[in-house]
């Protein structure tokens, strides 16, 4: 539910990339968001991260979709969607162009490109069908509760050549899993995936909430390990097999006890993980959420905007999936830039309530 009063305060308060975000996502003023948007391209953070997603000069860093740095797409592409930027402007597009054409030419990318795309709302079809196929391949995972991913003790007494720093694991995955038709769920699925939405179509709708239920529930969480665990390639009874760590898993954080997580954890990872998980209707159900909405009340003012502690929206070098950009774009050296940045993920939290 959005508040038109806490709207209207951030329009006054606020930064070119909160102000135009909430005119266009949150208030729906088409006309209002078009006379920003010379503004949005002008504030000098959407300068930087757009120079960051478009290579400058392939292939000086065109095939490092994913790490750390700020010009690894997964980052440059999420912080440029964080501020505002998405696949309806023509300097967008232009940005990603690289990463389109590489879609349509099949090249051999990683899985979650498509993902990141979807997210910036970037319409081409080649993105859309390999979005579309990857979901068939969730919903499959997710139709048959597939959850015994595993080698038993047993089985896992019969490996050999386990790297050193693997040797006491207990979640080695069983080979023919992640392969083939099945495809399980990673983090950046739950980044691109709700765009899907849009297409108005049940048949996809009804798949999207199939892979949601999978990951939203008791089972997942206790079952999976974060991670996912290791994988084995190969015959892991014989011959030398390979074995190459997961990771990306898209569990809720703190899961099982929100508060003791905000409370113990890396918040920032969590809220990153909130502000993409809501989109989804199966998500708003959860325990979970309603626990985190209830505990994030207490940073609420007198005036109904929210002040969260200044380290959950850190911005610093590292994985964007890991919560380390979570600024908006607001001048730090503003007293108020807490207030507003907070308000307005309260607001981006609320408005499918």
């Amino acid at each position: 539910m959005i508040e038109t009063k806490i709207c209207d305060w951030l329009m006054d308060n606020a930064g070119a990339p909160i102000r135009y975000r909430v005119a266009r996502e949150l208030l729906n003023e088409t006309q209002a968001a078009e006379k920003l948007e010379s503004e949005l391209f002008e504030h000098k953070e959407v300068q930087k991260w757009l120079a960051y997603l478009k290579p400058n000069d392939p292939p000086q860093h065109w095939l490092m979709e994913h790490g750390s740095f700020d010009f690894n797409l997964e980052n440059a592409m999420l912080k440029c969607v964080h501020l505002g930027l998405h696949g309806d402007m023509p300097q967008m597009r232009d940005a990603v162009s690289l990463y389109i054409e590489r879609m349509k030419n099949h090249y051999n990318m990683e899985n979650w490109t498509a993902n990141f795309l979807s997210l910036a709302n970037v319409k081409d079809e080649f993105t859309l069908k390999y979005m579309l196929k990857a979901l068939d391949g969730m919903y499959s995972v997710a139709e048959r509760k597939k959850y015994d991913i595993y080698l038993s003790p047993e089985e896992r007494s019969k490996l050999k050549g386990i790297p050193k720093n693997w040797k006491n694991t207990e979640y080695f995955i069983k080979p023919g899993f992640f392969g083939g038709e099945d495809r399980f769920p990673f983090i950046m699925d739950i980044i691109g995936l709700s765009r899907l939405y849009d297409l108005n179509d049940s048949d996809v709708s009804m798949k999207i909430n199939a892979v949601l239920n999978y990951i939203s529930n008791d089972e997942f969480h206790s079952k999976i390990c974060d991670g996912y665990g290791i994988l084995v390639a190969g015959e892991y009874a014989s011959g030398n097999p390979k074995y190459n760590g997961m990771g990306w898993d898209p569990k809720y954080p703190g899961w099982f006890d929100v508060v003791k997580f905000i409370e113990n954890e890396y918040t920032p990872k969590l809220l990153f993980f909130a502000e993409h998980i809501v989109k989804y209707p199966p998500a708003l159900k959860t325990k979970w959420f309603n626990n985190l909405i209830d505990y994030l009340g207490k940073y609420k003012t007198e005036h109904d905007t929210y002040i969260f502690p200044k380290e959950w929206l850190p911005e610093k070098s590292g994985y964007a999936v890991g919560g380390f950009h979570m600024s908006y774009g607001e001048n730090r050296r503003n007293k108020n830039w807490c207030e507003i940045e907070s308000t307005f993920y309260m607001q981006l939290l609320q408005q499918n309530i």
